[in-house]
């Protein structure tokens, strides 16, 4: 401090001074200047409410219930899309005096227009309790009409789109799950007819037949055990009848009609006679007579039993050996018939029993995705009575919905600019940048201006300085100048801002949103 010459200091600021007034003056103007033409900016709010369902979850709840955060998210991104934001501006009429101003410019700006404060707890609930949710949107623009229908604007916007966005999704989940019960019941048909087509295809080899199939089988075994007795006891009896027809010439259980019988007893009669008496005699030719009568009968009897002979030839009479035989071989055909028909029975059978394992198998396949099928169709139908009744919550405005608890109004005074503030910086500015210029300027000067420095320079030690004395019309015309200057600045300054701001684009514009 002992080094400290102050009043050289004083003498260096008052000898720059003039350049101290242009820069303070001229950073000064600016930001006067631009405090006093900026537009003033009015902005009007809401708030809305996020209000829970209506009707208790537990009795009904919705299939469009969605977080208020990213509700209000979506409502955000869908409200800010281009066309949305036009349309928007058209109706607020906000840019009538502005036709020339192209889309893109006026969807930027109205994006800057636009402001969602977000979520804010309740402010009537103490902080840290769980309350209800508050969402807030702002709307600035020129004056407080503007600024007020803009801010309804986006009220009824976001209404609006919290409407149709929780309707449009309980609609969807209504959509899709009709269309999925409609979809399983088709499956759920085509599987029981897949089922049907192969239990018809395969009745005869079923799972839950397989136990009749077994004691059928069981039947048929025993019925062939029967019939093979009764062919090997048929077959001993014809042995025994030929037998005795080769030895006796008689059947064993040749049947005789009356006639035959009578003939028979008439001819023992006649041997018993032709011993006592002569065959002359009266008796004998009685015998003998009623004996050729009863032949000739016996013959005709035959002949009607007679069967066709081979090749067209003459009818062949049936001997008693054939008469014995005929019943015997008709029992040998039908129990060989019916052998064979029992063991091709069994033979299915048996097919049917080997190929049981694999039906039931795909049987099985079958009826479990018939009974997944099933089980979501039923998850479906009750998935669809829930979004019907979702439905109708949407539609009545039971649910999940925003509602306005405090409606945009008209505010006068202005939200920005910060006039006051825009004007003081361009003063602290001026004062800063014109003392920063001397002080930058006096630490560049290099050259010799006192004694001292003479001194430390040179080596030398000065009798006396003599300072620069200027003349009065020096003096004259630097302070003209100076004030040339300052006014120059002070009237100029404005003036070409507000050209640039009536003629060539809006300072607010122009600065981009950094003042405001």
């Amino acid at each position: 401090m002992a080094n400290l010459d102050l009043k050289y200091y004083w003498a260096v600021f008052k000898r720059r001074l003039p350049y101290f007034l242009v820069i303070l003056a001229l950073l000064a103007a600016i930001g006067i200047t631009i405090a006093s033409i900026l537009p003033p900016v009015y902005q009007s709010s809401a708030s809305l409410l996020a209000e829970p369902q209506q009707i208790p979850g537990e009795l009904a709840e919705s299939t469009a219930e969605i977080n208020p955060f990213e509700q209000i998210q979506i409502v955000q991104q869908r409200i800010m899309t281009r066309a949305n934001l036009y349309d928007l501006a058209q109706r607020i009429g906000l840019y009538a005096d502005q036709p020339d101003l192209s889309v893109g410019d006026i969807v930027a700006d109205m994006r800057d227009r636009i402001e969602f404060i977000g979520f804010q707890p309740d402010p009537t609930i103490r902080p840290g309790t769980p309350g209800a949710i508050i969402v807030g949107v702002s709307f600035s623009a020129p004056t407080p009409p503007l600024a007020a229908k803009g801010a309804n604007e986006l009220v009824s916007l976001i209404l609006q789109e919290n409407v149709r966005m929780r309707t449009d999704r309980a609609s969807d989940t209504l959509d899709f799950f009709q269309g999925e019960v409609e979809r399983l019941s088709a499956a759920l048909a085509d599987q029981s007819k897949k089922i049907a087509d192969f239990k018809t295809a395969n009745v005869t080899a079923l799972p839950d037949s397989m136990d009749s199939r077994r004691a059928q089988q069981e039947r048929g075994e025993q019925r062939l055990l029967d019939l093979q007795r009764e062919e090997a006891g048929l077959k001993n009896q014809r042995a025994t009848v030929v037998w005795v027809y080769e030895r006796t010439g008689r059947a064993v259980n040749q049947a005789l009609s009356p006639e035959e019988q009578e003939l028979q007893n008439l001819q023992s009669q006649l041997l018993q006679q032709q011993a006592i008496y002569k065959p002359e005699s009266p008796q004998i030719r009685v015998l003998q007579t009623r004996i050729a009568a009863l032949q000739s009968l016996v013959a005709q009897q035959q002949a009607a039993r007679a069967v066709p002979g081979a090749d067209g030839q003459a009818a062949q009479p049936l001997s008693e050996l054939d008469v014995e035989l005929a019943p015997i071989d008709e029992q040998l055909k039908y129990i060989a018939e019916e052998r064979m028909a029992v063991e091709k029975t069994l033979a299915d059978l048996a097919a049917a029993q080997q190929a049981t394992p694999q039906n039931e198998r795909a049987l099985a396949d079958l009826q479990r995705e018939l009974a997944n099928l099933q089980t979501q169709y039923d998850n479906a139908v009750a998935a669809l009575g829930q979004a019907q009744v979702s439905e109708k919550i949407e539609v009545l405005s039971k649910g999940q919905r925003f509602t306005l608890i405090e409606a945009p109004i008209e505010k006068n005074t202005p939200v920005s600019p910060p006039r006051l503030l825009i004007a003081s910086a361009g003063i602290v500015g001026g004062l800063g940048a014109a003392v920063g210029f001397i002080v930058l300027w006096e630490m560049l000067n290099r050259s010799i201006r006192r004694p001292v420095e003479l001194s430390n320079g040179l080596g030398i030690q000065p009798i006396a300085t003599i300072p620069y004395m200027r003349t009065a019309g020096e003096q004259r015309r630097k302070q003209a100048l100076i004030l040339a200057i300052l006014a120059l600045i002070v009237i100029g300054i404005p003036f070409a801002l507000l050209a640039i701001h009536t003629r060539y684009m809006p300072l607010d514009q122009l600065l981009g949103g950094v003042i405001g």
